[in-house]
């Protein structure tokens, strides 16, 4: 799937909503040595002496979800060796213990720039955790969105992709589509889109859109977050009542 395909999911989601979010970074970060622990088949990828040195963050989109966020960009074959497995342990501060706390592991993907619309960025991910392997995480996916948003958009140079004419009209279906007006300078949108399940045959495309406040002393905070994608029927069921 392609950035223009990503694209068209945001325009034509299904399903959206709103997701209640209260972004915590914690202050312990996880090693390359506490991922190995769960992890161990990955030392023999040949870019892993890339990553071997760095640390992740670990981030609690609300209290009770916790994900440690492993960027795998610089050594991306990684991606495709992981096993399912515990998540390495993570040390959360106190207030937001206990937690379920699970892996997202993930890659940077192409960017699609398109004017006077924020920049999409996509990602490929894995959620791994509990020796299970969850092919689409909306909390793990916004998680995500939300540190990247505040944390490392400078890290994120979109690769820009010129717009076809089909582009232009999926811009103006957009904005009829759009849950709120333009945003005034004092506020960015960031948007994400997450591919997860690749490796699994169950691939799941989110959309995540970061509203932020730019603050007086220039710190970024989360307004909005809001979480599409396609949905497919899966069961349905009747209430009856009891004779």
């Amino acid at each position: 799937m392609n950035v223009s395909d990503l694209y068209r999911l945001r325009v034509a989601a299904k399903e959206t909503c709103a997701v209640p979010h209260n972004m915590h970074l914690h202050k312990s970060r996880v090693s390359m040595e506490q991922v190995l622990v769960r992890q161990p088949q990955i030392q023999i990828v040949p870019t892993y002496d890339k990553l071997k040195e760095k640390t992740f963050p670990v981030v609690s989109g609300v209290k009770g979800m916790t994900f440690a966020l492993i960027d795998l960009s610089d050594a991306p074959d990684i991606l495709g060796a992981l096993k399912t497995s515990e998540a390495p342990e993570c040390e959360l501060d106190a207030e937001w213990a206990p937690s379920f706390t699970g892996a997202l592991y993930y890659k940077r993907l192409d960017s699609l720039v398109q004017d006077k619309e924020p920049t999409i960025h996509t990602i490929q991910a894995r959620m791994i955790a509990q020796n299970i392997e969850d092919p689409g995480t909306g909390s793990a996916c916004c998680a995500l969105a939300g540190y990247l948003a505040t944390n490392e958009m400078k890290d994120l140079e979109p690769k820009a992709k010129e717009a076809s004419s089909e582009d232009d009209d999926l811009t103006k279906k957009t904005e009829e589509i759009r849950l709120e007006d333009k945003k005034e300078s004092s506020h960015e949108r960031h948007v994400y889109a997450v591919q997860q399940g690749v490796e699994m045959g169950r691939l799941c495309t989110i959309a995540v859109e970061v509203d932020l406040e730019i603050q007086a002393d220039g710190s970024k905070k989360i307004v909005n977050i809001t979480l599409s994608g396609r949905a497919n029927f899966f069961a349905s069921g009747q209430l009856a009542a009891h004779p």
